[in-house]
């Protein structure tokens, strides 16, 4: 063959992109979420509404006794009432952006994770629609704040699972600590998500692996925990005084709030009334949720490695039990969002074939129809009042 006839190697002229695929998806979920997070939120804001537990944390940021436990929020409230003309509408700007952003770093995992970006949109789209998610994006409630972490867990959780070395176990134990410091009910979070950690953590093989594993988690947490001891010295607040606070019914909130509850009327003091209840209200308002329980008895890589979606599956009805037992939650939307949250990022952890990602479309389908509708989510005027407002701008009532 002669010179002439040979061919060169070709070399690519195409370029990596300067931002990827995923981060693309994500730009464009976010950016589509929040539009539609400020529209709906400014709707509320003209309406007048808002949440009666936010007004009180607003107008008590100044009184810790009156926080119930939510000592975090009360430092952003009061840097928040510093700016002019604040107002307790300013919290929904922030609870906007959050969501948003959680939007939008999910759709990059998912469309990561080998989603087609048309479809990540159709799913991250209809979560926005949910009125779950709606709520947490436009009530300016710390609320948001406790299932993104309690999402951020899972994620760590996963990593520990799937790498299995020191610097997972550290990840975990600061995702724990992130959400101690900031969720008065993280214990009842936390205690269930101990128990997995041996099924996650496979080489902890002996007693003093396990004890190991269990002081690098816990440690993270305990220095939380004494940080905020020494904080009530500095300011002449008793520990005691600190503790009782935290112990009390809805962790020291007004009695009118307390009475007005009508899920710990029914709940309150029955952990296993209320597991059983909140499984149901997971499984009917969040149905996605119900592929984890599919991938674990028909995939045999999910049942290997368990752990990650055990805990998203089960942890949030879980604690939210726990919490009812005690008294410390007044709804079970906490334990939804946290199901929502954390079975969101389960999916961009796990790997879907065809049949599954459609699957998991069409119960979020499901889902967002059922919730608007359902009896089981409206349980209050003030749900009912927010509901009616958001389908009058729909035009849907």
């Amino acid at each position: 063959m002669s010179a002439a006839l040979r061919t060169k190697p070709v070399r690519s002229a195409r370029r990596r992109a300067l931002i990827s695929r995923g981060w693309r998806a994500g730009l464009a979920v976010g950016l589509s979420s929040a539009v539609l997070f400020t529209l709906v939120g400014n709707r509320l804001i003209e309406h007048g509404y808002a949440v009666p537990e936010i007004v009180q944390l607003w107008n008590a940021a100044n009184s810790y006794t009156q926080l119930g436990g939510q000592w975090s929020q009360q430092l952003f409230i009061i840097l928040v009432q510093l700016v002019p003309g604040s107002s307790v509408h300013s919290l929904i700007v922030v609870t906007i952006i959050g969501a948003a952003f959680v939007q939008g770093f999910l759709a990059h995992d998912l469309v990561k994770r080998g989603w087609l970006p048309g479809l990540v949109a159709f799913c991250q789209g209809l979560t926005a629609l949910h009125p779950v998610m709606l709520f947490l994006a436009t009530n300016g409630s710390p609320m948001l704040l406790y299932a993104i972490l309690a999402s951020f867990v899972i994620f760590a959780l996963d990593r520990l699972e799937a790498i299995g070395d020191t610097q997972s176990l550290i990840v975990m134990g600061l995702a724990l600590a992130l959400l101690a410091i900031s969720w008065p009910n993280a214990l009842f979070f936390i205690l269930p998500l101990l128990l997995l950690l041996p099924i996650a953590f496979r080489r902890a093989t002996t007693i003093a692996g396990a004890a190991a594993m269990y002081i690098i988690v816990a440690a993270p947490g305990l220095i939380v925990l004494s940080a905020v001891a020494i904080g009530g010295t500095l300011f002449e607040v008793p520990w005691s005084q600190v503790a009782a606070s935290w112990m009390a019914p809805l962790h020291g909130a007004s009695p009118e709030i307390i009475a007005q509850s009508g899920w710990l009327n029914d709940y309150g003091g029955r952990p296993l009334q209320a597991l059983l209840r909140l499984l149901l209200l997971c499984a009917v308002i969040v149905p996605n949720t119900l592929v984890i329980a599919v991938r674990l008895a028909m995939d045999r890589a999910e049942r290997t490695r368990p752990a990650t979606a055990l805990a998203a599956l089960l942890i949030p009805p879980v604690a939210g039990a726990l919490a009812t037992g005690f008294w410390q939650i007044g709804s079970p939307w906490i334990t939804i969002a946290l199901s929502m949250l954390c079975s969101s990022a389960w999916a961009a952890t796990a790997r879907f074939r065809r049949w599954e990602r459609w699957l998991w479309a069409w119960t979020i389908v499901i889902g967002v129809i059922i919730s608007w509708f359902t009896p089981l989510l409206w349980v209050t005027p003030n749900l009912q009042s927010w509901r009616d407002i958001i389908l009058s701008s729909f035009h849907l009532r």
